[in-house]
């Protein structure tokens, strides 16, 4: 059963033969411990550095795009503000010249 959370509460206690009220019977978890084992994560094996993993984000083509646009959104504005103002400078100028 895949949609467990589209499926009837009834069905699903049935297909996990529990209780609503009462949980699982002892037999049953001493039976689910001895299947499934304890509910917790192994632990990895070896532990990646984070300059490691940081280096191996750069290998994703959106993540590249993202670090890019970052960079844009930083030193853009005050390059565009610059030449925006050499630009206004020169038409005063000429317009100066004009008058």
């Amino acid at each position: 059963m895949s949609n467990w959370h589209s499926t009837e509460v009834a069905h699903v206690l049935k297909e996990l033969n529990t209780d609503q009220h009462q949980g699982l019977s002892g037999e049953e978890v001493k039976r689910r411990l001895e299947k499934y084992g304890y509910n917790e994560l192994k632990q990895g094996g070896q532990v990646v550095p984070p300059s490691t993993r940081f280096i191996n984000q750069l290998k994703n083509i959106l993540i590249i795009l993202l670090l890019i646009a970052a960079v844009l959104s930083v030193v853009g504005p005050p390059i565009l503000g610059i030449s925006m103002t050499a630009c206004l400078k020169s038409w005063c100028g000429v317009i100066a010249q004009a008058m």
